[in-house]
């Protein structure tokens, strides 16, 4: 994958915040809903809040909140992106400076053509090297935490019964530690408790988040406790 295919695909985010906020304006105007579908595929999570949202007549609550979220998680992602295109720059670098020693021994045209392969092979790598950069830095524990208090957060707000809430956030962290977790304890389970019961053991959540999740299960304030944590473990 070329470096263009390979920040489209991790920007993904950006297109999906843009969408929502757009739909949201239309909403709020009283205008039909966009014809065109939501950038890149849709993940399980969005799907079903849109689909609440219409069922109960609070879209444009939904709308908003996709919105946040997606922007949210685009952010995340430009920091990301600052740590993780180090080594293909790094690569760049040595496709361009690596074969001087022939110019500097008087051989241009086989400087000429070592560096122009390099820089193809460059070209044509360069992407695959910056996804894989990008989707390492998504697997370290803070950012499958994070993502988990941002997807439950948001789905409680939108008025997902918890259970429902409970597998929708674990899908969306991506990480099948904590979606077995989840399936484990099951649907019945997590609608008869607390959060922060259903979450108790489950990888990459410590102790202190399953503290806040207590909070916000006694508070009701979900946005104010899971959020906030979520902010500060990114």
């Amino acid at each position: 994958m070329n470096v263009a295919g390979a920040l489209r695909t991790v920007r993904a985010a950006r297109d999906k915040a843009a969408y929502y906020r757009m739909w949201h304006v239309r909403e709020r105007a009283g205008l039909p809903w966009p014809t065109e579908p939501s950038p890149h595929a849709p993940i399980p999570f969005e799907t079903a809040l849109v689909a609440l949202g219409k069922e109960t007549g609070k879209l444009e609550e939904v709308l908003a909140l996709l919105g946040g979220y997606f922007t949210a998680e685009d952010r995340r992602t430009l920091r990301i992106l600052k740590t993780a295109s180090y080594p293909m720059f790094t690569a760049l670098f040595a496709a361009v400076i690596g074969p001087v020693r022939l110019l500097v021994d008087g051989h241009p045209a086989a400087w000429l053509a070592l560096t122009a392969a390099a820089l193809w092979l460059w070209f044509g790598a360069a992407g695959g090297l910056l996804l894989r950069a990008v989707h390492r830095q998504l697997s370290k524990p803070r950012y499958i935490l994070g993502r988990l208090l941002r997807a439950l957060t948001i789905a409680v707000e939108a008025g997902l019964p918890l259970s429902r809430a409970a597998v929708l956030a674990a899908e969306a962290t991506g990480n099948a530690e904590v979606i077995a977790h989840v399936r484990r304890v099951g649907p019945r389970a997590a609608a008869a408790q607390p959060l922060a019961t259903t979450f108790e053991g489950c990888p990459f959540v410590p102790f202190t988040a399953i503290a806040t999740m207590k909070v916000a299960d006694a508070t009701g304030d979900y946005a104010g406790t899971l959020k906030k944590l979520a902010d500060l473990t990114e």
